[in-house]
C-alpha cells in the first residue's frame, strides 16, 4: 500500500476574545476614550502588528471581537482599518466567527460583524454554521458561532477530505473547569467530533489554555473578563499553530494593563491609624508603583466605627495614583451597626450576594471563584452608576 502523501507546512494565528469597545471605571484618556476602552484597542493594535510580522496562512479570530451587540461608531472605524490592514499587509484569510457577546437576540437586529465582510481576504461566520475553503492552501476552515450552537448547530461534525487541513472554530464554553464569562453555550469536546480536525481553535474562555491534543482556547487580548482578579497572573496573548504537528506557540503582548491583587488584611482589632496605615503600605509595596495599575486589596473584619475614622483623605490620594484600586471591604460580623443592617431584606447586597452564591454548586468552580464573579457584576453596576 503507498504511503500517504505528505500534508504541506500551513502556519495559523489564533486569537478570540478581543472585546473591542470594552469598558470600566471612570477614567477618561487624552483622547476622550474610556480608558479601558482604548487600553483594548492598543492591545488589538499590537496583536495584529505582531501577527503581520509572523506572515501566518490564514488568521482565525473565534469569537467576541466586540464587547457588545452595538459597539460606537468609532470602535467600528477601528475595527475595520486594522483588519482591512491585517488583510492587505499580512496577505492572508482572516476568518472572524460571531461570539455571544455580538450576537443579537433578536434575529432582525442584524449583526455589525457582516461589515468586515466587504473587506477584501476578510470572511466572517455570524450566525451560523459555514465552511470557508481556501483551495490554494489546501485548507477547510468550518465555523460554529455562538448562535448556530445555541440553535442546536454542530452535530455530526465532519472535516472536508478533499482538503489536506480541516479547522473548526468555536466559540463556546467546552470546559467547565475554566469559567471566564457567562453567556456561552456549554459543548462537550467529544460533541465535536476533536479526531476530525487538524485543530480546533476555541473562543470564550478568557486564559490560554489547552482543551485537548488539538484543541486550546488562545485566551483573551486584555483583561477583560468577568472577574479579572481571579486571572490577575495569567498572560495576555494568541497562539501561533504549525500544521500538521499542532505544535502550538503562545505570543504573550507587552501592552495589557497590569491587574495585581495585594494579599488582604485581618482588620480584628485595628485601630483606624493602623488599618489606614496598613493599607497605604500594602499600596506601596506594588513594584514600580501604583501608576496606571489595577489593583484590589481585600480587607476583612473591619468594623464600622473603623471604616467610618479611616484617612479617606489619604486613601483618595492612594487610589489616585492606580488607574483604579478596589479596597474590598468585609465588615466584621460582630459589629453593631452591620448586625441592623444584615436584619432579614435588609442586609449589605455584596453581603448577600456572597451568602447567595454559598448555596450554589457550579461544576468546576468553587464557591469563592463564584462569589468573585457575582461580585464582579455587582462592581459593573457601581462603576456605570459612577461614570453617569
Amino acid at each position: 500500500m503507498p504511503a500517504a502523501p505528505q500534508k504541506r507546512p500551513l502556519r495559523v494565528c489564533h486569537l478570540a476574545d478581543v472585546h473591542l469597545g470594552y469598558r470600566r471605571y471612570n477614567k477618561i484618556s487624552k483622547s476622550g476614550l474610556n480608558q479601558r476602552e482604548l487600553d483594548v484597542n492598543i492591545a488589538f493594535q499590537e496583536a495584529i502588528t505582531r501577527i503581520i510580522s509572523l506572515k501566518p496562512d490564514v488568521t482565525i479570530i473565534a469569537g467576541d471581537l466586540f464587547h457588545s451587540v452595538r459597539p460606537s461608531n468609532a470602535v467600528v472605524t477601528f475595527c475595520f482599518r486594522q483588519l482591512r490592514r491585517l488583510a492587505r499587509e499580512g496577505g492572508a484569510p482572516v476568518i472572524v466567527v460571531g461570539g455571544n457577546h455580538e450576537t443579537p437576540k433578536r434575529a432582525d437586529t442584524g449583526s455589525v460583524l457582516q461589515l468586515f465582510s466587504e473587506i477584501e481576504n476578510v470572511f466572517v461566520a455570524d450566525s451560523t454554521q459555514e465552511t470557508f475553503t481556501l483551495r490554494e492552501k489546501g485548507l477547510a476552515v468550518t465555523c460554529l458561532p455562538h448562535q448556530a450552537i445555541a440553535e442546536g448547530g454542530g452535530r455530526s461534525m465532519r472535516a472536508d477530505d478533499r482538503f489536506e487541513h480541516n479547522i473548526l472554530v468555536v466559540h463556546a464554553q467546552v470546559n467547565e473547569k475554566w469559567v471566564s464569562d457567562f453567556g456561552g453555550v456549554d459543548v462537550e469536546l467529544k460533541a465535536l467530533s476533536p479526531h476530525e480536525w487538524d485543530y480546533i481553535a476555541l473562543g470564550h474562555v478568557h486564559i490560554h489554555r489547552a482543551v485537548g491534543l488539538n484543541a486550546a482556547y488562545s485566551g483573551s487580548i486584555e483583561h477583560t473578563s468577568t472577574n479579572i482578579w481571579g486571572e490577575a497572573s495569567e498572560l495576555k496573548g494568541f497562539l501561533e499553530v504549525s500544521l500538521p504537528s499542532a505544535k502550538r506557540t503562545f505570543h504573550p503582548l507587552t501592552s495589557p494593563r497590569e491587574v495585581i491583587v495585594l494579599p488582604s488584611i485581618d482588620a480584628a482589632d485595628m485601630e483606624p491609624e493602623q488599618l489606614t496605615q496598613q493599607i497605604i503600605e500594602r499600596g506601596e509595596s506594588v513594584a514600580g508603583g501604583l501608576d496606571g495599575k489595577i489593583v484590589r486589596l481585600s480587607i476583612h473584619n473591619v468594623s464600622r466605627e473603623t471604616y467610618r475614622n479611616l484617612d479617606h483623605k489619604e486613601l483618595r490620594a492612594l487610589r489616585a495614583k492606580a488607574l483604579n484600586l478596589t479596597l474590598d471591604i468585609t465588615f466584621s460580623s460582630f459589629s453593631p451597626d452591620v448586625q441592623a443592617l444584615q436584619q432579614p431584606g435588609k442586609g449589605l447586597l455584596k453581603d448577600q450576594l456572597i451568602d447567595f452564591s454559598k448555596g450554589w454548586e457550579v461544576p468546576g468552580v468553587s464557591q469563592e471563584e463564584l462569589a468573585d464573579v457575582l461580585s464582579g457584576y455587582l462592581a459593573k453596576v457601581e462603576a456605570k452608576h459612577e461614570a453617569s
